[in-house]
């Protein structure tokens, strides 16, 4: 049985130094994966749970994420979105080696911030909504202009993320180290059960069963790959959505927290305002007044 993310070997136009390409349909449907490309993902007309490292969250329509080379990832769409016949959701996607210009560039003083950005981008990378702005204008030109011109864009891309420094970082970069390069298929089936299953109540037993391992097993396994317990992950999966349907605004905060497999709802104040840093109130007015 396979026991680590999938290593995903990107193929490149031999004539190109790095590659951008447009997933839309069943191609959203990615597994739990990594390559030693860096990865830029700007996100059109879907709302999903992301898994980036260790970090877990919700993603919307226009979110760009920027992920370090050989870091974990998964974009878990919603099924509305991608059996709606009238919608169609993209991901634009620009993967490029951070080595794209040659070892030397980034040994020259001025490129020691794009540096620091590739470093950072190992821990997972959220670009700020007042950056958005300038960089979809950039990445939507880079599907219709030439080789040499991309490499410009991209440039410009990198520039207006460290010129603006406005991003949140996701995950934390220690949790890359654990990960074993070999191809494999156990992680994915945990996080598709859970993604399937969170609002029910979750037995660690079932969730190792899944996965051919008895409980401590399991429990052992999940925390040396993942860097936390999977009752810890459960809980911040949970909250994810939680976030997602309290920006919907269609619920009460306490049908949100039955909805989102809590089963009480002092401890979903409780595990919210841990992880959220604000309780589902203040974030619902914060969230609503933006």
């Amino acid at each position: 049985m396979h026991t680590k993310p999938l290593y995903r070997q990107l193929t490149y136009n031999t004539n190109c130094s790095f590659h951008v390409k447009v997933d839309t349909g069943e191609r959203l449907r990615n597994s739990w994966h990594y390559h030693p490309q860096i990865e830029l993902i700007w996100l059109k007309g879907s709302e999903g749970t992301r898994i980036i490292g260790n970090s877990v969250g919700p993603f919307r329509h226009n979110d760009i994420f920027l992920i370090g080379k050989n870091t974990p990832h998964i974009f878990l769409h919603e099924d509305k979105y991608l059996e709606d016949v009238c919608h169609s959701p993209e991901a634009v996607v620009v993967q490029f080696y951070e080595t794209f210009l040659g070892k030397e560039f980034l040994e020259l003083p001025e490129a020691k911030e794009i540096q620091v950005l590739f470093d950072v981008a190992k821990e997972g990378v959220c670009i700020s909504d007042r950056v958005k702005t300038e960089m979809i204008p950039l990445m939507e030109e880079m599907l219709s202009v030439t080789a040499l011109d991309r490499i410009l864009l991209l440039l410009q891309i990198l520039r207006v993320m460290v010129k603006r420094q406005s991003y949140d970082l996701l995950t934390k970069e220690e949790l890359i180290t654990h990960w074993n390069k070999e191809p494999n298929r156990r992680m994915s089936k945990i996080l598709d059960f859970t993604s399937e299953n969170y609002d029910k109540n979750i037995k660690l037993e079932h969730v190792a069963e899944i996965v051919n391992l008895t409980r401590e097993s399991f429990c052992r396994y999940f925390k040396s790959n993942a860097g936390k317990s999977y009752l810890d992950f459960l809980i911040e999966f949970r909250i994810s959505k939680a976030c997602k349907e309290i920006l919907k605004n269609e619920m009460s905060i306490k049908e949100i927290a039955y909805a989102c497999g809590f089963n009480s709802l002092s401890n979903f104040h409780y595990q919210f305002k841990k992880i959220i840093k604000q309780s589902p109130n203040e974030y619902k007015t914060a969230s609503l007044n933006q």
